[in-house]
């Protein structure tokens, strides 16, 4: 090969090289873009950076507890999957007497946004919440609610179970909305309107409670229960409370001796026709009771507490149904 050859072949291989430069590297341009457009939300800094306002399914699940059963049910409905939920207390157990985990702390610690009942129901929860040193925004769900008022100094917060109310629990999700949206600006649509769904389902359930509770005579709408937890069920659908086993809001609380025999004689001169006992609640005075007052014992409603997975009263809407169903049977 000659040198102009030589020449003319090495020019040729230039003028290869840059007309492949100018066209571009396919591979190359992909990468740089895909960079370009993930870059900035592929380490999310806050939970309103990943969620999106058209889907109830984000990115980045906020990180929530709740502490009641109740409680974790109303969130559920009101945020659906934008949340990833720790209810504290499980179904069964006693909110009056509950002794916090380390499991508890650990996901108080984690938490964005804390759900609590208030009205001193959660006596265990400030003491927690102080060690688990959580930076998360509590929601007090029952703020600007009136609870009924106690009987005792001890009671002075008022009656804590406002869930028996339906128009209290509506207000109680909706200040669950509005508490999701102070930190998930994004969600404020969809919370509002999980909000609404889940109210006229609750006025729903009030119209079948009331339509069972009519079924039982005026005279025998009379109840006894456990302990002084059905106060605001008992005003709404107008059920006459004569006692309970342990006279306080506090499921702990011990009756005395004459706090029992005052009990038995007023079944006996009211005629009541039955004593419930409570899920949560050992039901072995009321069982005295019972006896003493000769009356008979019916079993079981939910009172402080959600039902177990798959039983009558494993939501809200299913225990208070339950509940009208149980009461209207034992009392016709």
């Amino acid at each position: 090969m000659n040198r102009f050859t030589r020449l003319s072949t090495l020019v040729l291989s230039l003028f290869l090289v840059v007309l492949l430069t100018a066209c571009g590297d396919p591979t190359t341009t992909s990468i740089s873009t895909t960079v370009a457009a993930t870059g900035p939300t592929s380490i999310p800094k806050t939970v309103a950076n990943t969620t999106n306002s058209t889907t109830s399914n984000p990115a980045v699940k906020i990180k929530s507890v709740a502490t009641t059963t109740q409680v974790g049910d109303f969130v559920k409905n009101v945020a659906g999957n934008r949340v990833e939920l720790v209810t504290i207390l499980k179904p069964g157990v006693d909110a009056h007497d509950y002794e916090p985990t380390s499991d508890d702390s650990k996901a108080l610690a984690a938490a964005q946004i804390i759900f609590t009942n208030g009205v001193g129901l959660e006596s265990w929860l400030d003491k927690t919440i102080k060690n688990s040193g959580t930076k998360g925004v509590q929601i007090v769900t029952s703020d600007g609610l009136k609870p009924r008022p106690g009987n005792s100094d001890e009671e002075k917060e008022g009656d804590p179970h406002i869930w028996f109310s339906t128009e209290n629990a509506k207000k109680m999700v909706d200040n669950i909305a509005a508490g999701l949206t102070k930190i998930d600006t994004a969600g404020k649509d969809i919370y509002e309107a999980n909000a609404k769904t889940y109210k006229a389902q609750i006025d729903d359930m009030a119209k079948q409670v009331k339509i069972l509770i009519d079924t039982i005579p005026t005279d025998r709408r009379k109840l006894v229960t456990n302990h002084d937890a059905f106060g605001y069920f008992a005003d709404q659908f107008g059920i006459k409370i004569v006692g309970s086993v342990i006279p306080s809001f506090d499921s702990t609380a011990e009756p005395s001796a004459q706090e029992l025999k005052e009990l038995v004689d007023k079944v006996k001169a009211q005629k009541v026709p039955a004593i419930f006992t409570e899920s949560s609640i050992n039901p072995k005075l009321a069982e005295q009771i019972s006896k003493e007052a000769r009356v008979k014992i019916y079993s079981n409603l939910y009172g402080d507490t959600l039902g177990e997975a798959g039983s009558d009263g494993d939501t809200y809407i299913k225990m208070m149904l339950a509940n009208a169903n149980n009461i209207a049977g034992g009392l016709k």
